[in-house]
């Protein structure tokens, strides 16, 4: 499967230079004062995140996730992986009723699990630009316009046939992508919800690309809170 960094970075590359949507456009100016202010009040560039991408557990620590949510960490189990699909995330049993899901035709009844935790950090190139990278980014997640999606489906038109067969398949799943902005969070930050799975959170920080999921309930605003504060914690790490 491919890297979600690559992947934001095709939806970018297929849609040049279009910017509309409905999170507002920030020009490149804005984004590089945004740039001096985040590592001004960092203290550090957050590539500082980069010696932590072989370990998660030091990314994201135990005692950084029950500071924010009591764990019960004697019936909780760890997943510790390390590199740009690494994660450090608890599940444990939770009090709320299975969910229905169907695979290939078939029901199955799951638990419905707490789940927080780390995954994905990523990095943009050194030499990618604060402004691309925001941009490049923020096209991953924000809702298309239509003359976006005219454009992309555009360009993927004159592409070669491997390309239009991958940039067909990766918009079948863009399209059905649904993302709310979250404003005053590392460079930009974007959250979803499934009933089913829970928040995830996904934040970009500089160059440095991380997702947080939480779900300790039923409510989208409380888990979206956790995982804000959980993120805070990882972007405070380069203090």
């Amino acid at each position: 499967m491919m890297k979600k960094m690559g992947f934001l970075s095709v939806i970018f590359i297929l849609l040049f230079s279009c910017n509309s949507g409905n999170k507002e456009n920030k020009d490149v100016t804005t984004l590089e004062t945004s740039d001096k202010q985040n590592r001004q009040a960092s203290g550090a560039s957050y590539d500082c995140l980069k010696k932590l991408e072989d370990d998660y557990s030091k990314l994201l620590t135990k005692q950084d996730m029950a500071s924010v949510v009591d764990i019960d960490f004697d019936t909780a189990k760890e997943e510790l992986r390390s590199g740009s699909y690494g994660e450090h995330v608890y599940t444990w049993p939770s009090d709320r009723p299975t969910f229905t899901m169907k695979v290939n035709g078939m029901s199955m009844e799951l638990p419905d699990k707490n789940i927080i935790g780390v995954k994905n950090l990523s990095f943009f190139s050194d030499k990618t630009e604060l402004s691309s990278a925001v941009a490049s980014f923020d096209m991953g997640y924000k809702e298309l316009s239509e003359d976006e999606l005219a454009t992309i489906e555009n360009n993927i038109s004159k592409a070669d046939a491997d390309v239009q067969k991958t940039g067909e398949d990766l918009m079948k799943v863009r399209k059905k992508m649904k993302y709310d902005s979250v404003e005053n969070l590392g460079s930009s930050a974007w959250y979803k919800w499934n009933e089913n799975y829970g928040g995830e959170l996904t934040v970009l920080a500089g160059r440095a690309q991380f997702d947080i999921v939480v779900k300790i309930s039923n409510d989208p605003e409380e888990n979206k809170e956790l995982a804000k504060q959980l993120a805070q914690k990882i972007i405070q790490k380069c203090d």
